[in-house]
């Protein structure tokens, strides 16, 4: 199948399907001029949104897929923990920084009403 087939079924569009191949995530084969698109690399392209919407940047999947035709699923699972961790530390200190703001908030107004009652 062409191009436009390729992005209807995968749900990407024709010039992100561009990006991954010549980012090397998709091995495209040639028939002529024509670049031509197998089930397969519609599931990689599938996976490769899959992985965006999780958060991953494309350099990461580059890193994950490396030079193999297929993902290493065990090396993806491990990447994803390691993502996993990552933003549940980030969930940690934005919980911080949301009490401190409550706490800095209280003290305002706090003040505020002292200073109107001390006129």
């Amino acid at each position: 199948m062409f191009i436009g087939e390729a992005s209807k079924l995968s749900g990407a569009t024709q010039r992100a399907i561009r990006l991954y191949e010549s980012m090397g995530l998709l091995k495209i084969s040639r028939e002529g001029k024509y670049r031509t698109y197998t089930h397969k690399n519609i599931e990689l392209i599938k996976i490769i949104k899959d992985a965006q919407s999780l958060g991953l940047i494309l350099s990461e999947i580059v890193t994950i897929l490396g030079q193999q035709e297929e993902f290493d699923w065990n090396l993806v699972h491990d990447f994803l923990n390691q993502k996993y961790s990552m933003i549940e530390d980030e969930i940690q200190k934005l919980e911080i920084q949301k009490k401190n703001i409550k706490k800095t908030q209280r003290s305002i107004i706090t003040c505020l009403k002292e200073l109107d009652s001390n006129p």
